[in-house]
């Protein structure tokens, strides 16, 4: 679990605030709030999904051979 949050903390609070973010658009009728709203959460959302998938791009240190 330490190595899980070591590696992805950016990634899970990332998370956690998009999800907030759109539930607090669903609280509000559509139009600018639900949009302003919406569109932060998913954009946040977002960062997070490409900061989840940077862990199969990151160079792994190899040992000296």
């Amino acid at each position: 679990m330490l190595a899980l949050w070591r590696d992805h903390s950016l990634t899970i609070i990332l998370s956690a605030i998009g999800v907030a973010l759109t539930g607090i658009a669903f609280m509000h009728e559509e139009g600018k709030l639900f949009d302003l709203w919406l569109g932060l959460g998913a954009g946040t959302l977002t960062v997070a999904l490409f900061y989840f998938l940077a862990q199969f791009l990151r160079e792994k240190a190899k040992p000296e051979d």
